[in-house]
């Protein structure tokens, strides 16, 4: 099997993060380049404070890691969520998740050798327990890049940051 075909394997599928890390590492050398991941907000948060959270706060909080690891696209994308292709998964319904991310990483882009470590650990994952269900990687569901949209708030374009433009 070709890396391309795993590549489309792994993204039309949907998985939680750590079983897509586990797959990436047995079937492939990199991960996809381009992937979204679809989020939800912590309980007792009303939609219009994730959104001002993860939007005014997060990004902002993000973007070193991002630049470290050669991101050069990201963007959030706030519900409600639309599909724009036929629906991958039938157990996934859209009105369960807030929103989704999407990035865009360098050819060749291997997670479990990302730069920044440290920084990710002690800064941005404690931060998405603030306003996500949980850190992201442990609730998120991995989905093709373009496979679904709502508002779209672009965080990083052309590998620079595009924030409040």
């Amino acid at each position: 099997m070709d890396e391309d075909t795993q590549s489309t394997m792994l993204v039309q599928t949907p998985l939680h993060l750590q079983e897509v890390i586990q797959t990436w590492q047995t079937t492939c050398t990199a991960m996809p380049e381009a992937t979204q991941v679809l989020l939800k907000r912590c309980p007792g948060t009303s939609v219009p404070e994730f959104r001002a959270y993860y939007q005014d706060h997060h990004a902002k909080l993000v973007l070193p890691w991002c630049k470290a690891n050669g991101v050069t696209y990201y963007a959030q994308i706030h519900g409600p969520l639309k599909w724009t292709t036929c629906n991958p998964d039938p157990n996934i319904k859209l009105d369960d998740w807030d929103a989704a991310a999407e990035m865009v990483f360098p050819p060749g882009f291997q997670l479990e050798e990302m730069a920044e470590r440290e920084y990710y650990e002690k800064v941005v994952l404690p931060d998405e327990k603030k306003f996500l269900l949980d850190e992201a990687r442990r609730h998120m569901v991995v989905v093709a890049a373009g496979s679904v949209e709502g508002s779209r708030v672009e965080v990083i374009k052309d590998g620079e940051s595009v924030l409040g433009e």
